[in-house]
């Protein structure tokens, strides 16, 4: 005998109301599932971003008053300069000390001629004499760094002869 078309439909409403609750179910656990996995798995991933700490630390530079002075061959030269300390103790001696460091770059300029400072080295090689006079009068710290890492000459203005 067969059965009645209402019960047959009866007996297969359960089955697809199921299926349903469980198609939704399974959505919306992937909707909660995948956004807390991916969070969780980045913590593994190393992005290269996320590495500060292998660069190199910024300058710490010190800006002084701007300087005057007259080369070896009478030439007049007004330059700014900034400085790359290595420490705080180096950074508050120089600032103790303005006025001798300046004329310690003074005396570097002094020594330099016109042609030398024009010369396609001569900015660096004045850098360079300027650094080498301040470490020299304020010594190595206990751990051997130089006290003035580096020299930026901003500005270099030459007066016309």
């Amino acid at each position: 005998m067969a059965t009645p078309p209402t019960l047959a439909a009866a007996n297969s409403a359960p089955s697809s109301e199921t299926r349903r609750s469980v198609v939704i179910v399974a959505a919306l656990t992937a909707l909660v599932a995948v956004p807390v996995g991916v969070s969780l798995g980045m913590k593994w991933v190393d992005l290269p971003w996320s590495e500060a700490s292998k660069v190199q630390a910024a300058p710490e530079w010190l800006a002084l008053p701007t300087v005057r002075a007259t080369t070896s061959d009478g030439t007049v030269v007004k330059a700014r300069v900034a400085l790359d300390v290595s420490s705080g103790a180096a950074r508050s001696a120089i600032q103790r000390n303005v006025q001798q460091v300046g004329l310690l770059l003074e005396v570097s300029i002094a020594q330099q001629s016109r042609a030398q400072i024009g010369s396609a080295q001569g900015i660096p090689h004045l850098a360079q004499d300027m650094r080498d006079r301040l470490n020299e009068y304020l010594d190595a710290d206990a751990s051997g760094a130089p006290p003035v890492k580096s020299v930026a000459i901003q500005d270099l203005l030459v007066k016309p002869q």
